[in-house]
């Protein structure tokens, strides 16, 4: 049960950061580089819940051999 839940809450914080980078997209004529910004910073921190929830996963999966071993 933890995981769907896990997954949704990193869904949920996905799209917060969609939501946050769209607020702070630059008026055409702004800065390109703001642009870049909003772009990287946006793949990282999804990149970044991804990782932590594949990594949630496993030590789940680990977790839940060691207890069908008992």
């Amino acid at each position: 049960m933890t995981n769907w839940l896990t997954g949704l809450g990193y869904a949920l914080s996905i799209v917060s950061v969609v939501l946050l980078a769209w607020v702070a997209w630059p008026a055409p004529g702004e800065s390109q580089t703001i642009a870049l910004v909003i772009i990287g910073g946006g793949l990282l921190s999804v990149v970044g819940m991804a990782m932590r929830w594949a990594a949630h996963v496993i030590t789940q999966r680990k977790i839940d051999e060691v207890e069908e071993a008992d």
